[in-house]
């Protein structure tokens, strides 16, 4: 495997986007989410701090590098979507961007991706629809190639 490559910047996504063709021709295989909560041997609720909320996601491309994988800590919100009558799972085109003030009282830039380039995260709905995007909402994001 890779080393991580930190998105800190423009320039970062930039190169995460040229080398993953976009997403281009792509698919989640999984998901691994950890709250970071638990319950101690005291029966005391531990609820872990915002780093503590980690979701890694596996992807599979048509094209090089094959799987890639994502790590997302801080995660906010997330929407996935499984199953939809008439659409397939593939990626078209991704986006990531850096976003300020899409969550209520929250000031920090999150950094959000989606499977649908064009997403706008404020008009995010929890209703449920098809065709619908999934979404990842966090404090940071990180990158590898998995060999």
């Amino acid at each position: 495997m890779s080393e991580w490559k930190e998105i800190r910047s423009e320039n970062d996504i930039d190169e995460i986007m040229e080398t993953l063709c976009g997403f281009h021709d792509s698919c989640i295989v999984s998901m691994n989410y950890k709250s970071g909560a638990f319950v101690d041997e005291k029966y005391a609720m531990n609820f872990g701090s915002a780093d503590d909320r980690e979701m890694t996601v596996i992807f599979h491309s048509q094209w090089e590098p094959k799987v890639f994988e994502l790590c997302f800590t801080g995660v906010r919100q997330m929407h996935l979507v499984g199953w939809q009558d008439n659409y397939s799972c593939d990626i078209f085109s991704a986006g990531i961007s850096f976003c300020s003030n899409i969550l209520p009282g929250i000031q920090d830039q999150l950094i959000v991706w989606t499977d649908y380039g064009p997403f706008n995260p404020s008009d995010a709905e929890g209703s449920l629809k098809e065709p619908a995007d999934t979404y990842i909402i966090s404090n940071s994001l990180k990158w590898r190639i998995i060999e």
